[in-house]
């Protein structure tokens, strides 16, 4: 599920990145030829669509630095069980080479 948002908000970011392709030249064309509900039409399009790019990308930069932040909390479990491991394993060394000496 989490996969498919992420999706979408890219796909809504490609639109909106389209939409601000196709608008800012319409706007400028516009302005220059003084054709003023075109003008109107083209910023009103650029303003919704850079409205709705800066959302898209806060909800995806939210939803990253939440994963960032899981991946973080494994990480720092990991880090502590290999810790754990590696004490073990020093100590199993320790005991077979006590064993060892105690042998000769």
């Amino acid at each position: 599920m989490k996969e498919a948002s992420k999706l979408v908000l890219f796909i809504i970011m490609a639109i909106s990145i389209v939409s601000l392709i196709i608008s800012i030249p319409t706007l400028i064309v516009a302005i220059l030829l003084g054709i003023k509900y075109l003008a109107l039409r083209a910023l009103i399009a650029v303003i919704m669509g850079t409205v709705i790019f800066s959302i898209a990308w806060v909800i995806l930069n939210n939803q990253m630095d939440k994963e960032l932040q899981k991946i973080d909390e494994e990480l720092a479990e990991h880090k502590l069980k290999m810790e754990q491991l590696d004490k073990e394993f020093d100590e199993q060394q320790k005991r077979v080479a006590d064993r060892f000496k105690n042998l000769r």
